[in-house]
C-alpha cells in the first residue's frame, strides 16, 4: 500500500513537472472565409429645400442596414441619421452633393468598403444623376458619424440637377451578380495551444 501511495504521488509530482503551459491565442479567420452581407433594403429620401442654394434630405428615421446572406436575420452593421445635401454655388454653375450619417457595427467589421450608389430622381421618378463611393465599418463604431463624402456634380449637369430633385435612393450596386460585402466577425476566439 506504501508502494502504491508513492507511485500515485511521483505520478502527480512528475504531471506538475512536465506541464505545458497553456495560452489564449485569438485566431483570425482567412480571408475567402469572410462572411458576406447586403443591403437589406434601399433607402429613398424625399429633398426640401432649406434655402435658395442649400436642398437636403427629409429625415423620417430612414437607415440602410446589411445583414448576412442566407445567415441569422440580425443585422451586421448600419447606417443611420442619413443626410444627403444640395449645395449650390451663388453663380449656380457648380453643385456639391455631400453624404453623411452616422455608422454602427452590431458585430461585424467590414473587410472591404460597402459600395453605395445614390440616384438623384426628378418629381416623375427620372434619374437625373448617380453617384459611387464606399463606406468602412470598424468592430467599435457605435453610432459613429461618418466623416461627410462630397461629389462634385458635373456641371453639364449640375442645373438641371438641383432645379428639378426631388428624391434620391440610396442602393447597393444593381448588377446582378453583385457579391455583397465582405465582413468579419467582431468576436475574438480563443483557443487553446498545447
Amino acid at each position: 500500500m506504501t508502494i502504491n501511495v508513492t507511485r500515485r504521488a511521483a505520478l502527480v509530482g512528475l504531471s506538475t513537472c512536465i506541464a505545458v503551459p497553456v495560452r489564449a491565442q485569438t485566431t483570425s479567420r482567412p480571408k475567402d472565409a469572410a462572411d458576406s452581407v447586403t443591403l437589406e433594403q434601399p433607402a429613398v429620401f424625399d429633398i426640401a429645400a432649406n434655402t435658395g442654394s442649400l436642398k437636403e434630405t427629409v429625415q423620417k428615421g430612414q437607415q440602410l442596414v446589411w445583414r448576412p446572406k442566407g445567415g441569422p436575420s440580425d443585422g451586421a452593421f448600419r447606417v443611420s441619421n442619413i443626410s444627403i445635401a444640395f449645395l449650390r454655388s451663388e453663380s449656380g454653375g457648380q453643385v456639391k452633393m455631400t453624404f453623411s450619417g452616422n455608422v454602427s457595427s452590431l458585430g461585424y467589421l467590414s473587410s472591404e468598403e460597402a459600395k453605395l450608389n445614390v440616384i438623384v430622381r426628378a418629381k416623375g421618378g427620372a434619374s437625373l444623376h448617380s453617384w459611387s463611393f464606399g463606406i468602412s465599418v470598424k468592430c467599435a463604431d457605435k453610432d459613429q458619424p461618418l466623416t461627410p463624402l462630397t461629389h462634385d456634380v458635373p456641371t453639364d449637369v449640375a442645373a438641371n440637377v438641383f432645379t428639378n430633385v426631388s428624391t434620391v435612393e440610396v442602393a447597393e450596386p444593381a448588377e446582378p451578380n453583385f457579391p455583397g460585402v465582405k465582413v468579419q466577425r467582431c468576436s475574438r476566439q480563443f483557443v487553446i495551444v498545447w
